[in-house]
């Protein structure tokens, strides 16, 4: 299954809302065209939006007074209106007949329009088009624009649209991105370098809550659609996506996940014989948190995590593990394998201490982090997973302990 395309239309006044439903869009799956961040300075924006009318997949109209011109002298120009929504509307009638393919698949949005009723007829003034039949989640009009939750359920919606219509190909093939630069437009890519890569970190703890809702929305979008639930999966990505991935595809809702590495894909071990791991639970306390830091790849994690230990009101107890022989790279095998032990030693320390949360440091291969995700499921303790921030581990992601 390759990257569908979506297409966000909305006024430039509305900006807050249409990066809101890119990023959502981009995290289930699509590529995303959005005026301004698809096309480079200086291009024909008009000509390539009304291009990208006619290839894309899906097509979010998030319509607002500013979208539908309604402040403006009809001599005005109605770039919104004219070039993107009102061709879409029409291809999508056309499609409509026997034999042709209803696309693009319209997604209508309305905020600032009054009620359903009184939204429903402005548009049609304005559009000649009866787009009842086109709506999906009323937005909540107390608010300024779009929320972070409306524009997830909005992406949930396009995915599950696209693939009631075509069930993926399997195994699926997907491709998880928060590092770097934006990744190529193949195969199913959940994409979060806009919130998470670079130096795009606006409020950190929020971007990674939003990332976890994605990945928990395109598993729950994927699983009916098929009966085969292997799945290869490529990490481009931070150590805590990772660990949420392997968390989120893992065995008790059937997932059969392969990871890629250089050295071949990595599946799930069936036993832990074959660790290369040393370190052992050490037992603080009755009561406490529970830390975690793993190295796997020579790095200062254990020094750098007595500090942010130092920092926690109340600790338990803590496991420190690293490579029994350092050198070359461990096999596939025995990173699987690896990732089993420890995921057993971490069950045997909650077990004795109960605690609270689990902190989560580690320095390791991706496909570790994920198959460590993929093997500790039913915790009944949060999951606060770290990234090195300079000097010093800061909290990204925590996975409630009532997640799946």
């Amino acid at each position: 299954m390759d990257s569908p395309v979506a297409m966000v239309s909305y006024s430039w006044r509305d900006d807050v809302a249409a990066e809101l439903i890119h990023d959502e869009l981009a995290l289930r799956g699509f590529r995303v065209i959005h005026d301004r961040h698809s096309f480079t300075h200086g291009s024909r924006i008009p000509a390539n939006m009304a291009s990208a009318v006619d290839a894309c997949d899906v097509f979010v109209a998030y319509l607002t007074p500013s979208s539908l011109y309604l402040d403006r002298p009809d001599d005005q120009p109605r770039p919104a209106l004219v070039g993107e929504l009102r061709p879409a509307l029409r291809q999508r009638r056309e499609n409509l007949r026997p034999g042709a393919v209803d696309t693009p698949v319209i997604l209508a949005l309305a905020h600032g329009l009054g009620d359903r009723n009184a939204a429903a007829e402005i548009i049609r003034r304005q559009t000649g088009e009866d787009i009842a039949s086109l709506w999906i989640t009323p937005l909540d009009q107390a608010t300024p624009h779009i929320t972070h939750h409306e524009a997830a359920l909005v992406a949930n919606s396009a995915l599950r649209a696209l693939t009631d219509r075509q069930p993926p190909a399997v195994p699926i093939d997907l491709f998880v991105a928060t590092r770097g630069t934006k990744p190529p437009p193949r195969r199913l890519t959940i994409d979060g370098t806009r919130l998470l890569g670079g130096d795009r970190n606006p409020n950190r703890t929020t971007s990674w809550a939003r990332f976890l809702g994605a990945l928990h929305g395109v598993a729950a979008v994927l699983a009916p659609t098929i009966t085969d639930h292997r799945i290869t999966v490529d990490l481009r990505c931070h150590l805590s996506a990772a660990f949420a991935t392997g968390r989120v595809f893992h065995q008790a809702t059937r997932w059969l996940p392969a990871f890629t590495t250089r050295h071949g894909p990595i599946r799930p071990a069936d036993t832990d014989l074959g660790s290369h791991l040393k370190g052992d639970f050490d037992h603080y306390n009755e009561s406490g948190d529970l830390i975690v830091d793993i190295d796997l790849l020579g790095h200062d994690v254990a020094d750098l995590t007595s500090q942010l230990a130092a920092s926690l009101p109340r600790v338990g107890g803590r496991i420190s593990l690293s490579r029994r022989v350092s050198g070359v790279d461990l096999s596939p095998a025995e990173i699987a394998s690896s990732a089993r032990w420890a995921a057993n030693l971490i069950r045997k320390a909650h077990a004795a201490l109960r605690p609270a949360t689990i902190h989560l440091t580690q320095a390791t291969p991706a496909a570790f982090a994920a198959l460590l995700g993929h093997h500790l499921t039913a915790l009944g303790a949060n999951v606060t997973c770290y990234e090195l921030d300079g000097a010093r581990y800061t909290a990204a992601l925590t996975i409630p302990h009532a997640a799946p």
